[in-house]
């Protein structure tokens, strides 16, 4: 029966790493049943779910998943698991740091994008902008010469622009405006 139940466990995780391709390691540290919930919560809010595993039937799971993150598991350990295409992962590793801060629970890895990042990895991935922030920025940055160059040569022709409209101005009246044409050579009356 026993190795039934584990056997289950780690197909059930399994199931959840495919739709999870970020995952974060976690230790816990003795906590009270409110302190779960408010850390359940907390992750949910960012898009996670924390699952409390179970070490050799994790490891099982992550090692036939193709996730090695066997070195993270010592002790009570906790994934915190992220599903979607676009997972918000700044977000859910700066709320694991600010529960660790509580001395809650110890961050110790994960597996994001396909990279393992060790406890250091996760505290700068905290740290670090979002995506779209990222993203935004890079296009600051691309198109900022642009942007300077268009307006150099708007600057150009803007100035030009000015500078016929005060010879305009300057000129007498009776030459600024064109006298009627003589009729042309040939042109019958």
């Amino acid at each position: 029966m026993p190795n039934e139940l584990k056997q289950m466990m780690a197909e059930e995780l399994r199931r959840d790493l495919e739709t999870s391709p970020n995952v974060l390691v976690i230790g816990l540290l003795p906590m009270d049943a409110a302190g779960t919930f408010e850390l359940r919560g907390r992750l949910r809010a960012k898009g996670a779910r924390l699952r409390v595993v179970h070490n050799r039937t994790s490891r099982h799971a992550l090692d036939e998943a193709k996730r090695p993150l066997g070195a993270f598991f010592k002790g009570a350990t906790g994934l915190t698991l992220v599903p979607g295409a676009e997972p918000d992962m700044g977000a859910v590793a700066k709320a694991l740091l600010e529960i660790a801060k509580l001395k809650k629970i110890e961050i110790r890895g994960g597996l994001v994008e396909g990279q393992i990042l060790d406890k250091g990895g996760v505290e700068l991935l905290a740290r670090s902008p979002d995506k779209k922030t990222l993203r935004a920025m890079m296009c600051g940055a691309i198109l900022g010469p642009a942007r300077g160059l268009a307006g150099a040569l708007n600057a150009v022709t803007a100035g030009l622009a000015r500078c016929l409209n005060a010879r305009i101005e300057k000129l007498p009246k009776e030459a600024a405006t064109p006298e009627a044409a003589p009729p042309a050579a040939g042109a019958q009356q």
